[in-house]
């Protein structure tokens, strides 16, 4: 004898739009988060990629005792005149001293555009340069990196004058002129 109820299984309309709904509800929250998320992570590549090209530019210039230069370079060739990194940079052996890249001098890194991201260089200074000893010429330079969550999350990296890296907090004007950098158009 059969049942004179059947039970039917599935959804109705109205579940289906609740679950929609809902659904839509936690995208909603959840997409600035991952955005959020995304550039976090981009800052912090681009800061460790730079990090890796200055300690390989001072690794080499104290171990082979040479002149070692991190520039930035749009061309992945030679060092451009600019304080903003974020086009990337190239780290090469000086082997004449001059602080400039020439035809013959060895690329030891090689970095591309780092994209969502600005990173500039304390004013005026468009190279960091390794002495034969490892230290820096020059005095303290720092790097401001930032990213579009704002110049609240931004970050500092400081060379000091024996060449080490360390991490810092930026300046309010630092980090307003890497936000800035981040806005400018590029070609």
């Amino acid at each position: 004898m059969h049942s004179a109820s059947r039970r039917t299984r599935g959804f109705t309309l109205i579940e289906l739009m609740m679950t929609l709904a809902v659904f839509a509800v936690l995208t909603a929250v959840a997409v600035p988060a991952l955005g959020s998320l995304i550039e976090s992570t981009e800052s912090r590549t681009a800061r460790s990629a730079l990090i890796t090209a200055l300690n390989t530019a001072r690794i080499h210039a104290a171990t082979k005792n040479v002149y070692a230069v991190a520039c930035p370079s749009a061309d992945r060739e030679y060092c451009g005149r600019t304080t903003e990194w974020q086009p990337g940079w190239i780290v090469f052996i000086d082997a004449d001293g001059d602080g400039v890249r020439d035809a013959g001098e060895k690329l030891l890194d090689v970095a591309q555009p780092q994209p969502g991201v600005a990173i500039v260089s304390t004013a005026g200074r468009t190279r960091v340069i390794y002495r034969p000893d490892g230290s820096s010429a020059g005095s303290n330079v720092t790097f401001t990196v930032c990213d579009r969550r704002g110049p609240a999350h931004a970050s500092a990296l400081v060379i000091n004058n024996a060449g080490r890296v360390r991490s810092g907090t930026p300046t309010t004007a630092a980090a307003l002129a890497c936000a800035a950098a981040l806005e400018q158009p590029r070609a």
